[in-house]
């Protein structure tokens, strides 16, 4: 990816702040909820994977999750740790980050939808698990400060424009293919019973 771009900066570069939320789960159902690990662990946000945040917990405004949004796992297993999403949708308004997912915080010299692909790309992802530490076999964490200090290339903001377009246009088929596959499989169940 922007293979004539070397890279040149530090991640710091694109994030102004990693964001944390707090990870509490209540028995009742509740307006409010958390994300779980699993709603970036393939590296598409799913706002489906949440469970209920306590009834009188009150979370913050800025863990509140929102289109746009870049999330990136800082804590998983060794093969899903810095897994990101970018949130095209999300089904609710009352969605919160728990403390092992990070909302990213831009500045202005970076488009969120390439900032998403670039820490998912295949490079960036084997620089993440070389940084991620853990003293358990099976989870490892990524420190914001290691993160931040990544080496990253710097496409020009309109390069980076232009690329975003493009993956939301591939996104959107992706999205119509999905949708007629299931319109397929529903039609193709009734006429079998």
């Amino acid at each position: 990816m922007f293979k004539e771009y070397p890279d040149s900066v530090f991640l710091d570069t694109y994030i102004k702040e990693l964001r944390a939320g707090k990870s509490l789960a209540g028995e009742e159902n509740n307006k409010n909820k958390v994300l779980k690990t699993g709603a970036v662990s393939y590296d598409y946000f799913n706002s489906s994977e949440v469970k209920n945040l306590p009834i009188d917990y009150i979370p913050l405004d800025e863990h509140k999750v929102e289109i746009g949004d870049v999330i990136i796992s800082r804590m998983n297993t060794s093969e899903l740790v810095g897994a990101a999403g970018y949130v095209w949708s999300i089904n609710s308004d009352n969605i919160y980050l728990p403390d092992r997912l990070w909302k990213v915080v831009l500045n202005d010299r970076v488009n969120p939808v390439f900032l998403w692909k670039l820490i998912t790309n295949e490079i960036t992802k084997l620089k993440i698990k070389r940084i991620a530490s853990g003293t358990s076999g099976s989870m490892k964490n990524i420190s914001k400060s290691k993160f931040l200090q990544l080496k990253v290339p710097l496409p020009p903001l309109a390069l980076q424009n232009e690329f975003a377009y493009f993956v939301a246009q591939v996104d959107k088929s992706q999205f119509a293919c999905e949708i007629v596959i299931k319109l397929w499989r529903n039609s193709l169940n009734s006429s079998i019973i």
